[in-house]
């Protein structure tokens, strides 16, 4: 594990004795190289588990996550050129490298306080990249948001994992032999951790804090808070889950109504969004949903397909980001009314505008498609009728994906803006190493079957 920390640990030293140019290219160049690194000497096969000391170890999940982690955070480096003017980029690099340290340990630790500390360290990167980088005065709104949210629901989460180690004397998340308080307090504790993951995930009714965070945050925090962030949520669950197993059974008959019910509502609200970035933001809960369903269905293939979505979100929904950002810095506008034409100006952007919004419905062939396959087959066997819902989610999914391709590439192009800037080499790079890793991935399900 010390193989990775210290080379990152060391980037913030290169700081001191480089040019911000120098600076940018080696570490983006380093962090893409330390990922077949990281699958070549840690990557657990066989669905064993790769201890490293007795508080840290991995698994096959969060593997695959510390992976999408260095992957995203060498793609929020390269996506943000663009700041290398501003005299604040090298704390930039390094509040992004502070975030990646503190995502590798949340996913590699097997300690449950650990976990909740680097659970909750994490939102000071994504804190000070909205208010410092952010676009809007609305950011100091929106980081408060995002602060008072996730702290509030994750102190219940605390007190559980004190009572659990006063009647266990060990807080290893691997080991299944637990003693628990009582049988009728068993399922407030669950709901007591459940809280801070779904605030996290988030669940519809509790994401009120999402769009406000992605539209007022950069390109690099919209990135990392919607490919990795959201799945700090999602992976607590799967982890406390292996605790309170047969819990989810009590619970599943409340959260199924309000998450079919939600992801359809927020899928009616994205169509009528003007704001690119907000839309993107909103389709994220309505994914979110869906794979909070499959996690508390208590089926192999429930489990397997939310973890193959969680990595199908993270890369999407990032590019979809990215790609927004492009075109705001083409245009200075990320209005979908004003945005017409794209497609006689850029027809190379126009291409890939196309390609995400495929993926972002899941259009075969994808693995998107397959996670939600995977999942709608886990969720309907509870009953018949929730394929009805299902059949609308997926529906209202592929209307306002046209929506947002149709209205911004089609249609005549709006007069008063009479000017764009060039969109440098660079982006289309980065949007095509977003593309890569799914295109590859298509390839090895086999890897996602938990």
């Amino acid at each position: 594990m010390l193989k990775l920390i210290i080379p990152i640990f060391s980037f913030f030293f290169l700081n001191m004795f480089m040019s911000k140019n120098n600076f940018w290219f080696i570490i983006m160049n380093l962090l893409f190289f330390f990922t077949p690194l990281f699958i070549i000497f840690f990557f657990p096969l066989n669905n064993l588990i790769i201890s490293f000391n007795k508080y840290f170890s991995i698994d096959i999940i969060s593997s695959f996550l510390i992976i999408l982690s260095l992957w995203i955070t060498a793609l929020m480096i390269m996506s943000s050129f663009s700041l290398l003017n501003l005299t604040s980029y090298k704390s930039f690099i390094n509040i992004t490298l502070f975030l990646f340290i503190l995502l590798f340990l949340t996913f590699s630790t097997n300690n449950m306080f650990l976990f909740y500390i680097f659970f909750e360290s994490s939102l000071i990167p994504i804190f000070s990249m909205i208010m410092i980088w952010g676009y809007q005065p609305e950011r100091i709104f929106a980081s408060l948001y995002l602060l008072m949210y996730t702290i509030t629901a994750s102190l219940p989460l605390l007190i559980m994992i004190f009572l659990l180690f006063n009647n266990n004397s060990f807080m290893n998340m691997f080991f299944f032999c637990w003693k628990f308080p009582s049988e009728k307090f068993n399922l407030l504790l669950w709901m007591m951790s459940l809280m801070a993951f779904l605030i996290k995930l988030p669940m519809f009714s509790l994401h009120l804090w999402l769009p406000k965070a992605h539209v007022e945050a950069p390109v690099a925090g919209s990135m990392i808070l919607a490919s990795v962030l959201l799945k700090l949520g999602s992976y607590g669950i799967i982890r406390f889950s292996s605790l309170f197993f047969y819990l989810n059974k009590s619970i599943f008959f409340i959260l199924f109504p309000i998450c079919l019910l939600g992801s359809n509502i927020i899928s009616i609200m994205c169509i009528r969004q003007t704001d690119m970035k907000s839309l993107i933001a909103y389709s994220s809960v309505s994914h979110m949903s869906i794979l909070l369903m499959g996690m508390i269905s208590l089926s192999s293939w429930g489990w397997s397909g939310s973890f193959m979505l969680m990595l199908s979100h993270g890369f999407t929904s990032s590019s979809l980001f990215l790609i927004t950002n492009i075109m705001y810095s083409s245009s200075f506008t990320r209005s979908i009314f004003l945005l017409k034409g794209i497609s006689s100006i850029f027809p190379m952007i126009s291409l890939w505008w196309f390609i995400l919004n495929a993926l972002n419905m899941s259009a075969p062939p994808s693995l998107n498609l397959m996670s939600e396959i995977m999942l709608f087959s886990s969720i309907i066997p509870f009953s018949l009728l929730l394929s009805i819902p299902l059949a609308m989610l997926s529906f209202f999914t592929a209307l306002y994906s046209f929506f947002i391709y149709i209205s911004s590439q089609h249609g005549n192009f709006y007069k008063p803006m009479n000017f764009f800037m060039s969109i440098p080499s660079i982006s289309f790079l980065s949007i095509f190493l977003h593309f890569t890793p799914l295109f590859i991935l298509i390839f090895k399900i086999n890897l996602f079957l938990i």
